[in-house]
């Protein structure tokens, strides 16, 4: 049941690297959103429920970060980002056993903070701070694979930030003379 866990969350870190590599942040978004659903499986052969829940609630709320520039969430931005933020921590706090279960809900406040950002920039440097949290929780859990992924995405983060935030250069918008 381990190896097919770890095995899970293997193929969960593999897609949760890749999705920071996309340029775009409906990308970046909907591939995350992929990789939740395999580390909820993990979590739930593992038997760390925290983590399941969280991220299904993580899952469920990347989706809605993704439709942030429509209908009722454009409407009510602040209500609908401070009523997830609810939900994260209201669910989290109903499987607490200890005070590492507080790391999940740190690492899926951070991550999911991040895809309501509307520049990708920011969603890399936001979502990078959830990873620690989850490096402790993944860790004390057994889940190796996932503890490995989270190291990997720390620099896979690092990574895209360099590659699309510091050394991409700015096209200069038509009318704009070049300096």
């Amino acid at each position: 049941m381990n190896l097919l866990a770890n095995l899970l969350g293997l193929c969960a870190v593999a897609m949760y690297v890749f999705s920071y590599q996309f340029r775009s942040r409906r990308n970046i978004i909907l591939c995350n959103a992929g990789s939740r659903l395999l580390f909820v499986a993990q979590y739930i052969l593992l038997g760390a429920f925290e983590g399941a829940l969280l991220d299904t609630v993580a899952f469920f709320v990347s989706l809605l970060c993704r439709f942030r520039d429509r209908g009722f969430i454009r409407r009510h931005f602040v209500l609908t980002v401070i009523l997830a933020n609810a939900a994260i921590v209201g669910l989290g706090m109903l499987t607490y056993k200890n005070i590492f279960s507080l790391l999940p809900i740190m690492g899926v406040i951070f991550e999911t903070m991040a895809f309501w950002l509307k520049k990708e920039r920011h969603i890399r440097i936001v979502s990078l701070l959830g990873a620690p949290p989850w490096l402790v929780y993944n860790t004390l859990s057994g889940a190796y694979g996932s503890s490995v992924g989270n190291m990997i995405t720390l620099v896979s983060i690092t990574v895209a930030i360099i590659r699309y935030d510091i050394l991409k250069k700015e096209k200069p918008d038509a009318g704009q003379k070049q300096e």
